[in-house]
């Protein structure tokens, strides 16, 4: 595994899985802002240039000032950083076909290492694919949160990249299994670790509410907490922060022994 780059207390996570539309923008949203709210500090960077999304998942796609600002020499990074109403912050990539005029991304990991000074994880929302976008996010980070979905075309790019990611020297953080919908057609979970050769460390439902809440602009955790793609979002971010968690239970917290006998007694 790489030394970290600047800052020895920053985990700097690039999020990625080989193949388009498997969900690796809505993972690192939602995972940053759960670990946000864990006290976490956490950041977003939008490393994908050419098809950036993360600001739209967080409901501001223009922005005065970009990564491709940075990335051109006319920003500084918090210039380009925002703070979200939850709290989590953010680093967004322009949308404008214009902003890849001039953009060097071999001058991500500079980027990225400036950006982390002060915070406890930066997750980098990666281009898909094997290009030099991916290569350059790759190169930014110490670790790889793979996402994909159990259909083997998927898995078979997430091979790939954890391969590249492997010969670059960026530790796998682990698995990250999404929108699964229990059919008979994907492929079972000791399959995937199997072909992957590493741990699925989370596995995401297939979930509605997801939709809604990037209508509604809102992290998963936030518009809907109880959602089982919530809590599943959760877990993932308890079990990366290394914090403890369990899910509440239905109801509420559950009353110790004494609490129910008082409650029933009315005391």
């Amino acid at each position: 595994m790489k030394r970290f780059l600047v800052y020895p207390m920053t985990r700097v996570i690039a999020v990625t899985g080989g193949k388009g539309g498997v969900g690796k923008t809505t993972v690192t949203a939602n995972l940053g802002a759960a670990l946000n709210e864990f006290g976490q500090r956490t950041l977003v960077i939008d490393t994908n240039l050419t098809t950036p999304n993360l600001g739209f998942h967080l409901g501001v796609p223009l922005y005065p000032k970009t990564l491709h600002d940075v990335l051109r020499g006319e920003a500084d990074v918090d210039e380009a950083m925002y703070v979200h109403p939850s709290g989590l912050k953010v680093i967004p990539a322009g949308i404008s076909m214009s902003d890849l005029k001039n953009t060097k991304p071999d001058k991500l990991q500079k980027a990225v290492a400036d950006a982390a000074d002060g915070h406890d994880v930066v997750f980098l929302d990666c281009a898909a694919g094997l290009g030099r976008e991916a290569v350059a996010g790759l190169k930014a980070a110490d670790e790889l949160l793979i996402v994909t979905n159990p259909q083997l075309p998927a898995v078979t790019d997430a091979l790939k990249t954890i391969k590249l990611a492997e010969e670059l020297g960026v530790g796998i953080t682990g698995v990250v299994l999404n929108r699964v919908r229990g059919h008979s057609s994907e492929l079972s979970s000791a399959d995937i670790e199997s072909l992957l050769g590493h741990p699925i460390i989370a596995s995401i439902p297939e979930d509605n509410t997801v939709h809604d809440s990037l209508a509604a602009k809102t992290p998963i955790t936030a518009y809907a907490p109880s959602s089982k793609s919530a809590v599943e979002m959760k877990r993932l971010a308890a079990k990366i922060g290394g914090i403890e968690w369990q899910p509440p239970t239905k109801g509420g917290p559950a009353m110790s022994i004494f609490e129910r006998i008082f409650s029933f007694l009315k005391i």
